[in-house]
């Protein structure tokens, strides 16, 4: 690491006290990808320490002491509790008041949602590549969608919400402005500029890394560092793993409109397709759910794939109004 970058001289920049030069030293610094995690690990020491919300629990508690202490006074005096429940009837209209205002409240703050933040989406047949306003360039997975603010990215972070998948090419600004993608349910990436491969669904999250840093934020609180090359999983119970696939060309074959299968079974083929054209696919025996494939094979649409299986592993498709099925042939004895 370059001497001149120490822990103290990232503190100070973060709170906005460095000078031009400092700043300009940093930003050379961090035109270095393997300096990225030394960063974030400074930056999240530096939050630690400085945290936005300081909540004094002594006097919280006493609070709540209080309130238990008055509660039991009151169960002592019947009588004044009958009295507080004649008063009470004066604060219904009240009551009916609050509510309405509670409501609007909420109506607000979606209506606020809604004009702040855009929604970008991807039909079920093709994919989407387009330009966000920092310059970073997305390409979304098709059945997938990307929120981001309508008026641009404000000071503090580029933050965006992903629904589905898409590739992530993140420019680096020069005042290292944050990138987050917050993928749900407790899962969020963060860089400074890289290229990575993401997906988020309620089934579970993956993570590829093709260049520079990406730094995870688990809901447990845990966080990984990837490094190029690496993959991370996890299913919709939390576990999770990271691993340096030989062939990374099963993770991003969607960009071609492609799958490629290594040795796969016609389950984790039929995950493939459901994720990629929003279908509901069901495997009727696990016999036929256990057999492998291997190859690529290029399909815009799922009949395509599935006229290919039918033919390969001798089965039958019976399409529902909400599901196809996919059953072993029975052999009629002549």
């Amino acid at each position: 690491m370059n001497e001149l970058i120490t822990k103290q001289l990232l503190f100070d920049f973060f709170e906005g006290k460095t000078s031009c030069l400092q700043r300009k030293l940093i930003e050379q610094w961090l035109d270095d990808s393997e300096n990225e995690e030394h960063y974030y690990r400074c930056l999240d020491e530096w939050e630690r320490c400085h945290p936005q919300l300081l909540i004094d629990t002594e006097k919280s508690q006493r609070k709540y002491d209080l309130f238990l202490d008055q509660g039991v006074a009151q169960e002592k005096h019947a009588e004044d509790l009958v009295q507080v429940s004649k008063k009470s009837r004066n604060l219904i209209p009240w009551i009916g008041i609050l509510m309405a205002a509670s409501v609007a409240l909420t109506l607000a703050y979606v209506f606020n949602s809604e004009l702040m933040y855009r929604s970008i989406e991807s039909p079920h047949d093709r994919f989407t590549s387009f330009f966000l306003s920092d310059s970073t360039e997305v390409t979304l997975n098709s059945n997938s969608v990307l929120k981001v603010p309508r008026f641009g990215f404000g000071e503090d972070v580029r933050q965006v919400w992903l629904t589905g998948e898409a590739e992530f090419k993140v420019t680096h600004q020069k005042n290292n402005l944050r990138f987050q993608v917050l993928m749900g349910d407790g899962y969020r990436i963060e860089v400074l500029g890289t290229e990575f491969n993401a997906f988020s669904s309620a089934r579970g999250k993956r993570v590829f890394l093709a260049k520079g840093k990406v730094k995870l934020n688990l809901p447990a609180g845990q966080e990984l560092y990837l490094s190029p090359g690496n993959y991370f999983t996890a299913d919709s119970h939390g576990s999770f793993k990271v691993v340096t696939p030989e062939e990374p060309l099963a993770i991003t074959a969607w960009k071609e409109q492609t799958f490629y299968f290594d040795d796969a079974t016609l389950a984790e083929v039929v995950e493939q397709i459901n994720e990629r054209f929003d279908v509901h696919i069901h495997i009727a025996d696990d016999e036929l759910a256990s057999r492998k494939i291997g190859g690529i094979y290029q399909a815009r649409e799922p009949e395509a794939l599935l006229e290919i299986l039918s033919a390969m592993f001798d089965m039958n498709i019976t399409r529902t109004a909400d599901k196809i099925e996919l059953r072993t042939s029975i052999k009629q004895d002549l």
